[in-house]
């Protein structure tokens, strides 16, 4: 993959794919495939090898992957603040009981 945090493209013409890597949680991808004529290629989009379906062209393609990861991003960042505040509390007990 190329550089995490930003798309990257990999491959040319009818062979062509765009991924998007944040740290080691998520995977995106978009791919380029034949449609049902060669002017009308189809775009599959995927997260983490979940297929979140095909698309008419890479921007719809690129726009779902992006709003699937923003949102498990909003809810990994959530539990990240509250594992955080329990453990810090966690501490306190701990050097409150000694």
């Amino acid at each position: 993959m190329g550089k995490r945090g930003r798309w990257s493209r990999w491959g040319r013409g009818s062979c062509e794919g765009w991924s998007l890597e944040i740290g080691n949680a998520f995977r995106g991808s978009v791919v380029r495939r034949d449609g049902p004529a060669p002017d009308a290629p189809i775009w599959h989009a995927s997260v983490n090898t979940t297929t979140l379906g095909q698309y008419p062209d890479r921007e719809s393609a690129v726009q779902r992957v992006e709003e699937i990861i923003e949102y498990d991003m909003r809810l990994v960042l959530s539990d990240w603040e509250s594992y955080r505040a329990f453990k810090q509390s966690a501490k306190k007990r701990i050097a409150n009981s000694e």
